[in-house]
């Protein structure tokens, strides 16, 4: 007898991103756990992240290519549900999950919502119109937050209707390279067009930061990134400044990175602290909302800024450039996380919460 279960994913697509990262990682870690995993992706676009070969991957043909097609999306995921007939359903960020209940209303399928966006986060009126009625008319069986702070925001939003928990994201297997040595570079990785990201931050406490030879590395697509280029040199930096683009290789920058800082003014969970934790990279962040204060302990395995406070974080760059044992410390004990947030203990979570009978 066949007890195998099948989990059907839903993501907005494989290309760059981090919703779509966390997403690939979860179905990867749901495979190695003996799931019949199930992709379905709601965009059709050219894939970033690699799925393990046993995943099913559905995407649409002819719609959904450079806008979302509401009312296409809901019955193309009501007859894919009831095609391969899974035993649960994740879906990946709010609205998405919306469009699922919709498409969900009136069967029998349990669905669960990975919440991705930062509690901080507002939706225009015509989404936050479609979030209200899908929930209303087809509440979720659980939602997955990433945080604490994240948890409290959901509890307010679905009530007593829904099931929230706590599981942060998996960290991807990042490679380590002990015979690189590490540069004096400060690098930041994101999309560079996104201003909740908030590089312009980073490059306003460099400015202030009292040593010139270290420079700043910037790995993210450069689409809408001119700003940043005017900035730096407004604050006369520009030279100090490389700009790599879209980065396939990241672990190989990673492994290289002298210093790793995250000066976002929100997230939902900031993957590339905990990803630049795992290679062992001294890390500095903002205490933004929400995320930092979840993964870094101040002072023991990474540093904790207030958040905003541009001076503070240019004397956190400082004292780090100016004590090499400390840099040390700091990256070695991040490493920790490595198996705190591997994939296999976050997969086997997420699995006993969407598969339990008792949600």
């Amino acid at each position: 007898m066949n007890t195998t279960n099948k989990i059907l994913i839903i993501a907005p697509c494989l290309s760059m991103g981090g919703m779509e990262r966390a997403a690939v990682n979860t179905a990867n870690g749901l495979a190695a756990l003996g799931n019949k995993v199930i992709f379905l992706s709601l965009f059709k676009k050219e894939h970033f992240f690699l799925l393990e070969t046993s995943i099913e991957i559905i995407e649409p043909l002819r719609f959904n290519e450079n806008s979302l097609n509401i009312s296409k999306s809901i019955n193309w995921i009501r007859n894919q549900t009831k095609l391969h007939n899974p035993n649960s359903i994740l879906i990946f960020s709010k609205f998405y999950g919306a469009i699922a209940a919709l498409a969900l209303f009136g069967t029998k399928y349990k669905f669960f919502i990975s919440e991705r966006s930062s509690p901080l986060f507002k939706w225009n009126l015509k989404i936050k119109i479609v979030n209200f009625v899908a929930y209303r008319l087809n509440p979720p069986d659980g939602v997955i937050s990433q945080t604490n702070i994240a948890k409290q925001y959901q509890q307010k939003y679905f009530k007593k209707k829904t099931i929230i928990k706590v599981i942060p994201n998996t960290v991807k297997m990042v490679s380590l390279f002990p015979n690189i040595d590490r540069e004096k570079t400060i690098l930041i990785i994101g999309r560079l067009g996104d201003y909740l990201k908030g590089f312009d931050r980073l490059l306003e406490a460099f400015a202030l930061i009292k040593n010139k030879d270290w420079k700043v590395v910037i790995a993210g697509g450069n689409e809408n990134g001119q700003y940043l280029k005017d900035l730096a040199v407004q604050l006369g930096i520009l030279d100090r400044i490389n700009f790599l683009g879209k980065v396939k290789n990241i672990d190989l920058e990673l492994a290289k990175a002298g210093i790793f800082v995250i000066p976002s003014r929100s997230e939902g969970f900031p993957n590339a602290l905990v990803e630049a934790m795992a290679a062992g990279v001294p890390c500095i962040s903002y205490n933004f909302i929400a995320g930092p204060q979840d993964i870094i302990e101040d002072d023991v395995n990474g540093i904790l800024v207030p958040e905003g406070d541009i001076q503070g974080l240019a004397y956190a760059i400082d004292r780090l450039i100016l004590d090499p044992a400390k840099r040390a410390h700091l990256g070695e004990k991040a490493l920790a996380v490595r198996e705190k947030y591997k994939a296999a203990t976050i997969a086997k979570e997420i699995k006993q919460f969407i598969l339990s009978d008792s949600n």
